[in-house]
């Protein structure tokens, strides 16, 4: 049987939503993003930077966005509350901006209709999953769940073996990641993180990263 899931938040992760449509375990049924008109996400999904054309039909059509025949409700709505994905049959929630992290606040999908969210950055509060390192603690009365970062899908199931095996007392990460969104593209002011200023294809720009203590959530929890 085929899940069927909302996501809010296209941008970027735009790229990411692809696979579902070839996995054939899930099938994205509606859209949410107040910044990318429905022309917009047409153009972003067809053709992508780092993935490639995608290898199907998208086009816009009676206000919704269709890809490879399936047609996909599009909303532009900032006010979560107001975004019906009862209606679209949308039963999962990708939460997908970044933004809306806590239970509280990526809850509120609950209210428009979603049974279960899942948030794409590590919570405050929300439990934790990340495959290779705690899935078997899932419990299915979770409303919402975070999976955590990219960087803790990348470290935690490595962590997971050593402390399994070895045990760990103490550790230090260092991670080399891609260039972000949140980086320059030349030299410029940025105030007082003047590393952050420097142009991020031509520097090793050194950051902090949260990564370490949600690894260790996960692994320890």
């Amino acid at each position: 049987m085929m899940v069927k899931a909302g996501v809010n938040g296209f941008g970027c992760w735009a790229p990411g939503h692809q696979g579902c449509f070839n996995s054939g375990k899930v099938v994205i049924v509606a859209i949410n993003d107040p910044f990318t008109d429905l022309n917009h996400m047409v153009y972003m999904f067809q053709y992508d930077s780092t993935h490639g054309k995608f290898h199907g039909t998208v086009k816009a059509e009676n206000g919704k966005l269709v890809i490879s025949g399936k047609p996909i409700s599009a909303f532009q709505k900032r006010d979560l509350t107001n975004i019906k994905w009862g209606d679209t049959g949308a039963e999962y929630v990708v939460e997908s901006t970044e933004v809306f992290t806590t239970m509280d606040k990526a809850g509120v999908h609950v209210k428009g209709g979603a049974k279960r969210i899942i948030t794409s950055a590590p919570s405050a509060d929300a439990p934790m999953f990340v495959m290779g390192a705690n899935p078997e603690k899932y419990d299915n009365s979770l409303e919402v769940v975070s999976n955590a970062s990219c960087i803790t899908n990348c470290s935690a199931p490595l962590a997971k073996v050593t402390h399994d095996n070895f045990g760990i007392m103490e550790g230090l990460m260092i991670t080399v990641h891609s260039i972000p969104a949140t980086r320059k593209t030349m030299d410029s002011p940025s105030g007082n993180l003047w590393n952050d200023g420097r142009g991020a294809a031509q520097n090793i720009i050194p950051a902090s990263t949260g990564a370490t203590k949600t690894v260790g959530k996960v692994v320890l929890s």
